[in-house]
C-alpha cells in the first residue's frame, strides 16, 4: 500500500495541478526590486525613438552643410566693395550673364514668359510652401511689389521649387494676400536644369537687358532686397 502524501508533497501536488496558485506564489518570491522592473517593451521603445532622433540630427546637419557649402561657394564669387563706392551689395562679375528664358503657368492658369519682361527688373525667388524661411521672406517680397512695382517697373516672380500642387500654392497665395504672381515648376525643369537651385529659398535679380545681376541664397530682410535692386534701378 502506497504511503499517504505528506502535507508537504500535497503542497506540491496541488501547485501542480493549479497553475494560477503556482504563478502566485513564484511571483511573491520575487524581490520587490525585480518586481517594479519595467517591461522590456518599454526600453525597445525608448531605443527605437533614440535612433529616430539621431536619424534625424544626422539629417539636418546634412542639409544645414549643403546649404552652407552652397552659400561657401556663392560667396566666394562676390568681390568686396572698395571704399568710397555706393552702398549695398557687390556684384559678382561671373553672375553677369543672360538669364535662361522659361515659360511657366501661373495659379490661375495663365501663362509667364521671362523674355516678354525685358525692359523691366525681376527678382526671382525660388520657394516652397513646407520651407519655413521661404514663408517668412513672402511679406518683404510682397512689400518690395506693392511699393516699388510702378516707380522702378519691378516685377517679382516666385517659382514654387518644392513639388506643391496647384490648389496648394493658390491656397498659399490666398493666405499671404501676395500680389505678385507665383509660378508653378512641377518637374524643376526651371528651378533645377536651368537655374540649378541647390537651396531654398534662392533668389535672384534679373536687370532691364535679361542679365543676372544678383543671386543669393537663404531669407534676407526687406532692406537687404533692396540693396540688390538698387544696383540695377
Amino acid at each position: 500500500m502506497s504511503q499517504p502524501l505528506t502535507p508537504p508533497e500535497r503542497a506540491v501536488d496541488r501547485r501542480c495541478e493549479d497553475p494560477a496558485r503556482n504563478l502566485l506564489e513564484v511571483a511573491a518570491a520575487v524581490p520587490s526590486a525585480t518586481r517594479g522592473a519595467r517591461p522590456p517593451v518599454l526600453l525597445w521603445l525608448a531605443l527605437f525613438f533614440s535612433l529616430v532622433l539621431v536619424a534625424v540630427g544626422i539629417w539636418l546637419l546634412a542639409q544645414n552643410r549643403q546649404a552652407a557649402d552652397a552659400q561657401a561657394e556663392l560667396a566666394t564669387a562676390l568681390p568686396e566693395r572698395e571704399a568710397g563706392e555706393a552702398g549695398g551689395p557687390a556684384l559678382p562679375a561671373r553672375l553677369q550673364t543672360e538669364a535662361p528664358d522659361f515659360n511657366l503657368t501661373t495659379t490661375d492658369g495663365s501663362q509667364v514668359k521671362l523674355s516678354d519682361l525685358r525692359g523691366k527688373v525681376v527678382l526671382v525667388n525660388f520657394w516652397a510652401t513646407w520651407c519655413p524661411p521661404c514663408k517668412a521672406e513672402m511679406p518683404d517680397l510682397n512689400a518690395l511689389q506693392q511699393e516699388y512695382g510702378r516707380a522702378h517697373d519691378l516685377v517679382v516672380l516666385g517659382i514654387n521649387a518644392g513639388d506643391d500642387s496647384q490648389a496648394a500654392v493658390k491656397a498659399f497665395a490666398q493666405q499671404y494676400q501676395l500680389s505678385f504672381p507665383l509660378l508653378l515648376d512641377p518637374d524643376d525643369r526651371v528651378s533645377d536644369a536651368q537655374y540649378a537651385v541647390r537651396a531654398l529659398p534662392t533668389s535672384l535679380i534679373i536687370d532691364r537687358t535679361g542679365k543676372i545681376r544678383s543671386q543669393w541664397l537663404g531669407q534676407l530682410s526687406r532692406a537687404e532686397m533692396l540693396a540688390w535692386l538698387r544696383q540695377v534701378w
